[in-house]
């Protein structure tokens, strides 16, 4: 056995190994879940604290929203009223302007690409 093949083997022993202790941690920590499964952290006194605490969170939390609720629908309606009557209909554009890239490229003296292509390179 040559010297490369030794040390595969060392590092596939400690490798194999690790994995062997992990696999057993876990297994152990499943055996200890399962044996506590019925056992809970707590009692019945702080649970009954914490669901009412939630219940009024709840609560609150439904009273809040109904009240931003209904002071956007009030703002959309002012806003809406209030633009109706205001706006006049803009007429359409009869023509869209295109530029090429050709006059932005006499216009700036430089092309945006090259400039990409250099930043690329650097």
């Amino acid at each position: 056995m040559n010297d490369q093949e030794f040390v595969l083997a060392i590092i596939a022993i400690v490798m194999g190994c690790s994995v062997l202790i992990v696999g057993i941690a876990k297994i152990a920590g499943l055996i200890k879940a399962w044996i506590n499964r019925g056992k809970s952290n707590l009692d019945e006194e702080t649970f009954d604290r914490l669901a009412k605490a939630f219940m009024q969170h709840k609560k609150d939390t439904e009273r809040r929203l109904k009240k931003l609720e209904s002071a956007i629908d009030k703002d959309t309606f002012r806003k809406s009223s209030s633009s109706n009557t205001s706006k006049k209909v803009k007429e359409p554009q009869k023509s869209i302007e295109i530029e090429d890239r050709d006059e932005e490229k006499t216009k700036s003296g430089k092309d945006e690409d090259s400039n990409l292509r250099n930043m690329l390179r650097e």
